[in-house]
């Protein structure tokens, strides 16, 4: 049995804003939480008796909380990092995104995806929901297995033809059938960590056969579909040009909706759409540092949750944020409800719900993670808030608001999934250890050889 005691912190289980505990104590036993508090040391203490090996952490002065859940992440585009700055969406795809993920294989692919997981588990990340690109998935899956994360992933799914790159184009036959072998190999791997979903890319990358299929495969497999939707005013322009409908409810004419569905942005929707979101439980992935650098829009958090629509954050892609960090995703979710809603509109409560509980919800891993509770996976993230210049913190009753607005990754001690230790401030040894800076350039290099050398286009709407 691996038995890890983790006390003396003070343990924000996330239930709810008073779900605090100062000087705290959390027992887990093979990954599994199992008491907290006085039940907790009386579990430690018994099993020490036994001769049974305990870790023991003493977070005396630390902040424990549960892992962040990011629901909207690109592995494949880290290597991506630090391209043009001052594009919008669709030319931005066109001219940098997408001729980079065709110029993948799967050595560059792989350490794409170990350069994002390492960065992701050093801000305190333990789940993702990410969006593969169209080839090569297996990499992701893999580099996910050995970083200790957990991810759900699947090949993104682009086969109309007149719409995509040549380089980017999977027919549909080819495409679900790679999905249905992902699906096969990867979902429920290590222990249950990695899970595969249906990742048409969005709407106007999609023919509706494929849309509807997606939909179709995710719920008698029972397993997540993940979408872009209303990102960008020109992407439901394109989209209600081909469909005759606005976005959500065209996505909805093809089966794409519900609390199996997470959709990407959701930005600009009409009084229907919401009405639609709110009635079937569909999750918005709200990526704001993304949507302000690609000048997208801010989405409208806090009508969304005064309808019920569940909301969470993620970071999307490397190339339009330049970070896959969940506390600048806080931060920005925060702030810009400041001005587009009013001061109040957005509590520093509801934005730490959003990047832990409602994440799990969404991915279907509300009894696995995003709170500190018996039962759950010990995936956690302890924090120093005297790291760095967040202090004075005393000004406060609750932890929620330095969290958001003065925390940043220096203030990350460790950060655990099912109890092992993913990444420690002063081991290097932990799993998700970033590749060397040599491997990284030299990555980014052949990309961008492949790049011209194979001739690679442009091409696509969007």
């Amino acid at each position: 049995m691996r038995a890890l005691l983790i006390e003396n912190a003070l343990v924000a289980g996330m239930r709810s804003a008073d779900d605090l505990h100062p000087r705290g104590a959390v027992w887990a036993e093979d990954g599994v939480i199992r008491a907290l508090g006085s039940e907790a040391r009386a579990a430690a203490a018994a099993s020490a008796a036994r001769g049974e090996a305990v870790e023991r952490v003493d977070a005396e002065g630390l902040w424990l909380f549960p892992g962040f859940v990011q629901t909207h992440v690109h592995l494949c585009q880290t290597l991506l990092r630090n391209g043009p700055d001052d594009l919008p969406l669709l030319p931005w795809l066109k001219t940098h995104v997408w001729p980079g993920e065709a110029a993948h294989d799967e050595e560059t692919l792989f350490l794409s995806a170990r350069l994002g997981l390492a960065e992701l588990a050093a801000g305190g990340t333990t789940a993702i929901l990410d969006m593969g690109t169209v080839r090569h998935t297996d990499a992701v899956f893999r580099a996910a297995e050995a970083a200790g994360l957990r991810v759900t992933s699947g090949n993104a799914l682009m086969d109309d033809a007149a719409m995509n790159p040549p380089e980017l184009f999977a027919e549909t036959s080819e495409a679900l059938e790679e999905g249905e072998r992902l699906f096969a190999r990867w979902h429920g791997a290590s222990n249950g960590r990695l899970r595969f979903a249906w990742c048409p890319r969005f709407a106007v990358s999609c023919t509706d056969r494929i849309l509807e299929e997606a939909a179709s495969r995710a719920k008698a497999q029972g397993v997540l579909v993940h979408t872009h939707a209303s990102e960008n005013l020109d992407e439901v322009a394109l989209v209600r040009e081909r469909s005759g409908r606005a976005n959500i409810e065209h996505l909805r004419e093809v089966g794409i909706g519900g609390r199996g569905t997470v959709l990407a942005h959701v930005i600009h929707t009409s009084e229907e759409e919401r009405r639609l979101l709110a009635a079937d439980g569909t999750a918005v992935a709200h990526c704001p540092s993304s949507n302000l650098k690609l000048a997208s829009g801010i989405c409208p958090v806090p009508d969304y949750l005064a309808r019920g629509i569940r909301v969470t954050l993620g970071a999307d892609g490397a190339p339009c944020n330049d970070r896959l960090d969940a506390f600048s995703e806080m931060r920005h979710a925060a702030l810009l409800q400041k001005i587009a809603a009013g001061p109040g509109a957005l509590t520093a409560w509801q934005v730490v719900r959003m990047a832990t509980a409602e994440g799990a919800e969404a991915l279907g891993l509300g009894g696995v993670c995003g709170t500190i509770e018996a039962g759950k996976r010990a995936d956690l993230v302890l924090l120093d808030p005297t790291a760095g210049f967040a202090l004075p913190t005393s000004w406060r009753d609750d932890p929620y608001g330095p969290l958001v607005f003065a925390f940043d990754r220096g203030n990350v001690v460790e950060t655990r999934v099912d109890g092992e230790v993913v990444f420690h401030r002063e081991r290097r040894g932990a799993r998700a250890l970033a590749p060397r800076a040599a491997e990284i350039e030299d990555a980014a290099r052949r990309l961008r050889e492949r790049r011209s050398g194979n001739g690679l286009r442009h091409g696509g709407a969007s």
